[in-house]
């Protein structure tokens, strides 16, 4: 069972973890900003592009930076410190169901954790999310301790792993962590910690914290107040300011698709939870209580809050793998509601996973002209619950266990084996900006016509124009203001079919990306001419 741990872990968080190119907006510049301290031998403000960028809090450039230095930098160097943190996550998750359960709950835990989509997705991914997932869950772990046990080593472990968490995502781990326990000691109605485990933890988040703000503060002044604290944290939480509005039901929709396979367990949980509802304060269920206000106090928040993306739910992850992995321990001792639960919850499974292999291949087909693709990701899926059902027959639960943990491992490694390079294609300008990389400089950049991503200027070095020209009259107001013997345009398909009539070459297409090369300037008069023409003819894929 060890060696099958063991590769699940390898093989959802670590397998191909290169394989997949800068991903989304976060990443390039998350990347940039660890090489640049490393360049500069500068830890306190955080720059891009040699300017100060005041977003985020350093603890993910340190560590990237760390990785750049003893690895080199690439794209797993860059992912390496998230990857190295989930596995934190899982371990520390592991000795709370352990105390809870016992060990076969634990390894139960870590399986349902790791083979869950969005936690493996983040992982794999350099971005924040992942550490403070890491740190929130440690400091979540601590403080619940603390109240058990009383020991003062949990106090300053949480105090120590939540003041590390506010250096990963900003003050909104302490918002959670507050208000988690803050609920939790209310409906208990008395305070869980003794006052020298408050003062120890407070001090130890304090001598973790406090260095960095006060640092950066001195260096920055009131930019890092308005950047960091007015504009990234308090606005994103109440106005819609960097256009991340979703309805308010949103993480529920992102729960059931990046908790898939296992939120079709959690009916059982849920009806178990309401049975005992009025029994939760009792002293044998405080645990049961606490893991459900992990879950809820921080849905809620985000679900309030006006900027919504996917990775936000995610400090709700661990709990829940916790609560599913009881419900399969209930389960195998033959519990009464689980038996019951069990064949409505797996018909709600097969109807689910049967929906997500149609999405697979009708998906593949439609975004990258590519059926084979999504039978190869379908596959795993299609023939897991297929074998899972056989085992539902025969009644072998933990058999069903495995095979649904062993369909979750095969789909990641496929995803970021045979998939990967395909998204690239489509999501990522690393190659063609690559392949351009030798003709261009700060003097005559890269252009990018009615397109703008940061892999763009990630993989130029920053080497891309200022301008990003929206049409045809401001692409010929640049072309006026910064004359040069030839120019290089990267675009969508819109774009290129805006500009095919010119005297260009198309240097390389490469899944909805162009890359063109114009010899010459171009006349207002010619691009208005060009305005009036009708659209030219696609090109086939290359």
């Amino acid at each position: 069972m060890l060696l099958f741990c063991g590769g699940v872990v390898y093989l959802t968080l670590f397998y191909q973890l290169g394989n997949l190119s800068f991903f989304g907006s976060d990443e390039p510049r998350y990347a940039r900003v660890g090489e640049e301290m490393n360049l500069r031998g500068s830890y306190i403000t955080p720059t891009l592009n040699f300017r100060p960028w005041l977003e985020k809090p350093p603890l993910l450039f340190w560590l990237e930076a760390v990785s750049f230095r003893l690895f080199g930098v690439h794209e797993w160097s860059a992912r390496l410190p998230a990857a190295t943190l989930a596995l934190l996550s899982l371990f520390i998750v592991a000795l709370l169901a352990v105390e809870l359960a016992g060990r076969r709950v634990a390894v139960f835990t870590v399986l349902i954790l790791c083979t869950s989509g969005l936690f493996f997705v983040f992982a794999r991914a350099a971005s924040t999310d992942t550490l403070l997932v890491a740190l929130l869950t440690t400091a979540m772990v601590c403080g619940f301790q603390a109240t058990r046990n009383q020991p003062n080593l949990w106090a300053a472990g949480a105090g120590l792993a939540l003041g590390l968490a506010v250096l990963a995502k900003g003050p909104v781990a302490v918002v959670l962590f507050a208000g988690v326990f803050g609920l939790y000691f209310l409906l208990e109605q008395k305070l869980g910690w003794n006052l020298k485990q408050i003062i120890l933890a407070t001090i130890l988040f304090s001598f973790t914290t406090v260095p960095w703000f006060w640092q950066v503060w001195e260096e920055n002044g009131y930019d890092f107040v308005a950047t960091f604290w007015i504009n990234h944290h308090l606005a994103r939480f109440v106005t819609d300011i960097h256009h991340h509005s979703e309805p308010f039901w949103y993480y529920l929709v992102v729960l059931a698709l990046g908790f898939f396979p296992w939120v079709c367990f959690l009916g059982s949980a849920l009806f178990r939870t309401w049975q005992r509802r009025r029994h939760l304060l009792s002293t044998s269920y405080r645990p049961e209580l606490f893991l459900w206000l992990w879950v809820g106090v921080p849905f809620a928040f985000f679900s309030f809050s006006e900027s919504k993306l996917a990775g936000y739910i995610l400090p709700v992850f661990p709990p829940l793998a916790v609560i599913v992995a009881l419900e399969w321990e209930h389960w195998l001792k033959g519990d009464l509601v689980s038996h019951r639960m069990m064949r409505p919850q797996f018909m709600v499974l097969g109807g689910y996973a049967l929906a997500v292999v149609v999405t697979l291949i009708w998906g593949t087909h439609l975004i990258y002209d590519s059926v084979a693709l999504g039978i190869l990701l379908a596959s795993p899926i299609l023939g897991g619950i297929t074998c899972a059902y056989i085992e539902f027959r025969k009644r072998h639960p933990l058999a069903i266990f495995l095979t649904l943990v062993a369909t979750m491992t095969l789909f990641a490694s496929l995803a970021y084996w045979r998939a990967a390079p395909v998204v690239d294609d489509y999501y990522s300008s690393r190659d063609l900006s690559q392949l351009i990389l030798p003709r261009i400089s700060l003097k005559e950049p890269l252009i990018l016509y009615r397109y703008f991503h940061h892999t763009a200027h990630y993989y130029t070095r920053y080497q891309v124009a200022q301008a990003y020209p929206a049409d045809l009259n401001q692409l010929q107001d640049y072309f006026r203001n910064n004359p040069q013997d030839r120019y290089y345009i990267l675009t969508q398909e819109q774009g290129w079919m805006d500009l095919q009539f010119l005297e260009s070459n198309l240097v390389r297409h490469q899944g909805n990306l162009y890359l063109l090369e114009i010899a010459s300037p171009i006349s207002r008069d010619r691009l208005g001419q060009g305005q009036k023409k009708r659209a030219p003819r696609k090109v086939s894929k290359s």
